[in-house]
């Protein structure tokens, strides 16, 4: 983006901070805001018929969400929560909406966030269909091992409620997960995972 593309885009941002488990929108809520996370982890969920929520994402720093509603959209289809505390950049949707339309670059890297969110859709719908809790958990702890390793240690950068919506896992399938590779010489303890084989993690990916 140009240099006045990017100051009109800034001119369209306020920046809100929330506590601890704190909603930063709902869904349903009408629809005023995109997001741009500034600092701290926000989670995504999205209700089930049954009760209750599900998560299916988790956006870090630099990540943006709620772009789906850019194209159009009156309500948000997901709720999002602070996991601890988060600075997120809210911007305005439908200022947003007539800058796109006078710079086209502005578009050009939103439909990259939006393709790079439909591409980390369909590889966690992959996972669903062919890879077990497990197996999933594997891949995420082998992407932490350097790669001519053969043993393993570092420590988890979330709490593991919001591992398990990364993945795609409930809670108790993530607790079932860490049992299983406890076979092949993983040991997890809190937030530190130590991996005693790391080849021996690798086979059963």
């Amino acid at each position: 983006m140009n240099e006045h593309a990017v100051e009109s885009l800034l001119s369209l941002v306020e920046f809100w901070t929330f506590g601890p488990n704190e909603c930063v929108v709902s869904e349903g809520e009408d629809a005023l805001h995109v997001f741009y996370v500034v600092t701290g982890i926000v989670r995504l969920t999205r209700g089930k018929a049954s009760g209750g929520e599900t998560d299916v994402g988790i956006c870090e720093p630099g990540d943006v969400f709620a772009e789906y509603l850019i194209p159009g959209g009156r309500s948000h289809a997901l709720t999002a929560w602070a996991t601890d505390s988060a600075e997120v950049a809210a911007i305005d949707l439908f200022q947003l909406r007539v800058l796109i339309a006078e710079h086209p670059g502005v578009l050009l890297n939103l439909m990259r966030i939006a393709s790079r969110h439909l591409v980390e859709a369909f590889e966690c719908i992959a996972g669903d269909r062919s890879q077990t809790a497990a197996q999933r958990m594997a891949n995420y702890f082998l992407r932490h091992c350097p790669g001519s390793a053969t043993q393993a240690a570092f420590r988890l950068p979330y709490r593991k409620r919001i591992l398990a919506g990364k993945l795609g896992l409930a809670p108790e399938a993530l607790s079932r997960a860490f049992s299983a590779l406890s076979d092949v010489g993983v040991v997890v303890a809190g937030k530190n995972v130590r991996i005693d084989n790391v080849e021996m993690l690798r086979s059963i990916c």
